[in-house]
């Protein structure tokens, strides 16, 4: 039984995509074999692999924002901050720096590389 039929899901598109938790990310034919850098670099578009990308460093910037406003006590948004700046500025050049560190190391999954990355800019 599907939650969500194929009729439907063309639909009304995007409250599909709100119920499925707005995770409506492109699928490689090999949805099977998780994504890792080189799959992101060589087989996504131009436009999903940015859109990809930032989703990442979004989702990273938040759980910082959380872990800091745990530990501290209270709101804390320097990490956040950080980590947002970091991937903003000069976002052309950054993304070429994402994808060449993705081109070296390709077998590696991208929230690992992005995380490492965020941490020697940004700490933990």
């Amino acid at each position: 039984m599907r939650a969500v039929s194929k009729e439907n899901f063309a639909k009304g598109g995007i409250a599909a995509a709100v119920i499925c938790g707005g995770l409506a990310l492109p699928m490689p034919a090999n949805a099977q074999a998780p994504t890792t850098a080189r799959m992101v670099v060589e087989e996504m578009p131009v436009r999903e692999r940015t859109s990809y990308i930032a989703g990442v460093v979004d989702g990273l910037a938040y759980a910082r924002f959380r872990k800091d406003t745990l530990t501290k006590g209270e709101k804390d948004e320097s990490g956040m901050k950080c980590i947002l700046e970091w991937f903003r500025a000069d976002s052309l050049a950054k993304l070429q720096r994402i994808e060449a560190t993705f081109k070296k190391y390709g077998d590696e999954y991208p929230p690992i590389l992005l995380t490492l990355m965020v941490k020697k800019e940004c700490g933990e």
